[in-house]
């Protein structure tokens, strides 16, 4: 499973963005409660629900030995890769020099070693984020839930975090970024 190592992207929402779709000037929302969480909240949600980088971010993941050349990346919508490394079993770690190819899928990506995987397990290090403008979908789910998010905050706004969104009558408009079940 791979694993957020950081953000690298700028949030995938503005403060306008969500005004805008709240039919409200910028001044008359909660900026705090905009931009702190409500944004971040729906991006997670969103990401969490496809399986796919919405925000740009660095992505850690370890494949054992038994993964193939070819093999898919667990996160969705991968721009780059910028590592390889070579796990060792004493704990050793040798940085892969020889070529990797990544190929992009329409929502899965694959990582392929045209000399050859090397042996042993391997750590992937990869950026991850999906373009908005490729996927105008995503962007008006994401405002369609921040709009839901804020209009119902009382009731959804729990704590520092959002609570899921009710009902998937607007999934679909993720449908172009989510990777399909692997079990």
């Amino acid at each position: 499973m791979a694993r957020r190592i950081a953000y690298t992207g700028a949030p995938v929402l503005t403060l306008e963005q969500v005004a805008f779709q709240c039919r409200a000037e910028p001044e008359d929302l909660q900026p705090e409660l905009i931009d702190q969480i409500i944004i971040p909240g729906v991006t997670a949600q969103g990401e969490s629900r496809t399986g796919a980088a919405i925000r740009e971010a660095i992505y850690e993941e370890d494949w054992p030995a038994a993964y193939p050349s070819g093999h898919s990346l667990d996160v969705g919508q991968v721009v780059a890769v910028e590592s390889v490394v070579v796990l060792g079993d004493a704990g050793q770690v040798t940085p892969y020099e020889g070529q990797v190819v990544l190929h992009l899928g329409g929502k899965e990506s694959y990582l392929e070693f045209p000399a050859g995987r090397p042996e042993g397990r391997l750590r992937i290090r990869y950026r991850a984020g999906t373009d908005l403008e490729a996927h105008p979908g995503v962007l008006s789910w994401l405002l369609m839930a921040a709009e839901t998010a804020f209009t119902h905050r009382g009731v959804m706004v729990v704590g520092q975090s959002l609570s899921p969104l009710p009902g998937t009558y607007l999934d679909h408009l993720l449908a172009d970024i989510t990777v399909p079940p692997r079990f």
